[in-house]
C-alpha cells in the first residue's frame, strides 16, 4: 500500500502543470543621462556604491554620526519594517506547508444504529480507532505553487519596505540635525545683530536726550531693535521642535538629546560633486522601485492561482492504525487497518463566483503594473528635481558668501563716514539692516544647500544597505 501510494503522488507531482501568467520583470525606459547633470559647470562625477551605504559620514560630522549609531539601532520605524518582514515570513512557511502531505494523529469513537424500516434490526455496533490520518492535495494546475510565488514576492516586498525605512530614516535624522544646527546659528546671528543694535539704540537716545541727535534716529534704531528681537522667539521655538523630531527618530523619550546638543556648531557641509550616478543605476538602488516591482510579481502569481480554481481539486487521503468494534481489542494485531482514498472536486455551478476573482486578480495586477510605472516615473522627477535644486542652491550660497563680506565691508564704512559727518544715522541703520538680512539668508542657504544634498542622496537610494551598530545586532 506504501508503495503504491507513494508511485501515485510521484505521478501527480510529475504530470503537475502550473497555469496563469509567468511573471517576467518589467524593464522600465530611463534616459540615459541626467538632464541637471548636463551643463559642464556642475562638474558632477558618478557616485561610488559604497559611498552611499553610510552616505552621512561625508558630511564629517561626528555627532550627526553618533545620531545615526543610535537610530539604526532603536529607531520604532526600523522595528516595524523588521516586525513585517517576520510576518511575511511566517505568511510563506504557512504558504509552502500546503504543498507538503498533512497528518495528523486521530482518535475517535462511534455508536452506530439502523433504525430505518426495511433494514435488518439489530444492526448497533460501536467502532474505535487509533492511528494517522494524512491529506494531500495535489497541486496538479499549480494553485499553491502560485500562492507560494506570492508569498515569496510579499517576503521580497517587506525586506525593501525595511530598505526604504532605511532611506527616509537617514533622510529625515540628518535633515532635521542641519536644520537644528542651522536655527542654532540663525540665532547666534540674530541674538549679536540684537546686541549691537541694542547698543546702537543707547547711542542715538543719548545723543538725543544731549540736543545732538534727532527723535527720527532714536524711534528708527528702536524699532529695528523690537524687530530682530521678535525673531528670537521662534527661533526658539523652531530648535525645540528639531530636537524633539530627532528624539523621536532615535527611539527617545523628550530631553534626552537636550545635554548633548546644547552646545551650538556650525551647518555640516559635504562635497556633492561625487553622486551623479547613471538613471539606470539610481533605480536598482532605490527601494521604492523594489518594492511596486515585488508586488506586481505577487499580483502576477495570485492571478495564476485564481485561474487555477477553474480547475479539478485532486487529493490524496489515508488511515493507517488501529480500528476495532470493541475497545479491549484494540491493541491486538487484528485490529490493524489502513485505507487509501483520492477525491477530485471540480467546480461546476458557482454563479460566476470563480469567474469573478479572476476578473479582480486580474484587474489588481494590472494596477500594480501601473503603480509601478508611475513609480518609476517618480523617482526619475524626484532625483531630477532634487539634483537641479542641489546645483543651483550651491551656486545661490556661493553668492550670498560674497554678499555677506561685501556688506561687512559697507556697514565699517558707513559707520566711519557717519563719524565724519558725511552721512546720517539712518544710513547706518540700513547698512546694518542689510547685514542682518545677508547673514541670516547666508544661514539659511548653508542648510537649504545640505539638506537638498540628502534629498540627491535619497533619491539615489542612500542609505538602504546601511547596517545597525553590532552591538545591536548582537
Amino acid at each position: 500500500m506504501t508503495a503504491r501510494f507513494g508511485r501515485l503522488c510521484l505521478l501527480a507531482g510529475l504530470c503537475g502543470c502550473t497555469v496563469g501568467p509567468d511573471y517576467r520583470e518589467p524593464v522600465p525606459a530611463v534616459p540615459k543621462d541626467w538632464l541637471a547633470g548636463k551643463d559642464p559647470a556642475s562638474d558632477l562625477k558618478s557616485v561610488a556604491p559604497e559611498t552611499l551605504i553610510n552616505w552621512w559620514k561625508s558630511f564629517g560630522d561626528a555627532r550627526l554620526d553618533h545620531l545615526m549609531e543610535k537610530a539604526l539601532a532603536d529607531n520604532l520605524d526600523l522595528k516595524v519594517a523588521m516586525a513585517r518582514i517576520e510576518q511575511a515570513r511566517a505568511e510563506r512557511r504557512a504558504n509552502r506547508a500546503e504543498l507538503f502531505p498533512r497528518v495528523d494523529a486521530a482518535v475517535g469513537a462511534q455508536r452506530n444504529d439502523n433504525p430505518l424500516p426495511g433494514l435488518a434490526p439489530g444492526i448497533r455496533y460501536n467502532l474505535f480507532e487509533l492511528g494517522f490520518d494524512a491529506l494531500w492535495e495535489i497541486d496538479l494546475f499549480g494553485r499553491l505553487r502560485r500562492r507560494l510565488e506570492a508569498a515569496s514576492a510579499d517576503l521580497d516586498a517587506a525586506r525593501a519596505e525595511y530598505s526604504q525605512a532605511l532611506v527616509t530614516l537617514t533622510a529625515d535624522l540628518a535633515r532635521s540635525y542641519i536644520e537644528y544646527r542651522s536655527l542654532q546659528n540663525q540665532l547666534r546671528i540674530t541674538q549679536a545683530n540684537l546686541a549691537a543694535q541694542q547698543n546702537t539704540q543707547h547711542l542715538t537716545e543719548v545723543q538725543f536726550r544731549e540736543g545732538v541727535g534727532t527723535r527720527h534716529d532714536s524711534v528708527r534704531a528702536r524699532a529695528q531693535t523690537e524687530a530682530t528681537g521678535a525673531q528670537i522667539p521662534a527661533l526658539r521655538s523652531g530648535i525645540i521642535a528639531e530636537l524633539r523630531q530627532m528624539e523621536v527618530l532615535i527611539g527617545r523619550q523628550p530631553g534626552t538629546l537636550v545635554a548633548d546638543l546644547r552646545e551650538p556648531a556650525g551647518v555640516p557641509v559635504a562635497s556633492g560633486r561625487e553622486l551623479l550616478a547613471s538613471p539606470a543605476d539610481t533605480l536598482r538602488h532605490r527601494p521604492d522601485l523594489r518594492i511596486a516591482e515585488r508586488q506586481l510579481a505577487a499580483a502576477t502569481a495570485l492571478q495564476g492561482a485564481a485561474i487555477a480554481e477553474l480547475f479539478p481539486n485532486i487529493s490524496l487521503s489515508a488511515f493507517l492504525g488501529l480500528r476495532n468494534t470493541d475497545i479491549e481489542s484494540l491493541f491486538k494485531s487484528a485490529a490493524f487497518s489502513y485505507s487509501t482514498a483520492a477525491n477530485l472536486l471540480q467546480p461546476l455551478l458557482n454563479f460566476g463566483r470563480i469567474q469573478a476573482g479572476i476578473d479582480l486578480a486580474k484587474a489588481q495586477q494590472q494596477e500594480a503594473y501601473l503603480a509601478f510605472e508611475k513609480t518609476v516615473l517618480e523617482a526619475l522627477r524626484e532625483t531630477e528635481t532634487a539634483l537641479t535644486r542641489y546645483l543651483n542652491e550651491e551656486i545661490r550660497r556661493q553668492t550670498l558668501a560674497r554678499s555677506v563680506a561685501d556688506q561687512r565691508e559697507s556697514v565699517r564704512l558707513s559707520q566711519l563716514r557717519y563719524q565724519e559727518g558725511v552721512i546720517s544715522f539712518l544710513d547706518v541703520l540700513d547698512s546694518q539692516r542689510a547685514l542682518f538680512v545677508a547673514e541670516i539668508e547666508l544661514a539659511r542657504s548653508e542648510a537649504s544647500a545640505s539638506t537638498n544634498l540628502i534629498a540627491v542622496y535619497k533619491a539615489l537610494g542612500g542609505g538602504a544597505d546601511a547596517l545597525p551598530p553590532m552591538s545591536s545586532r548582537n
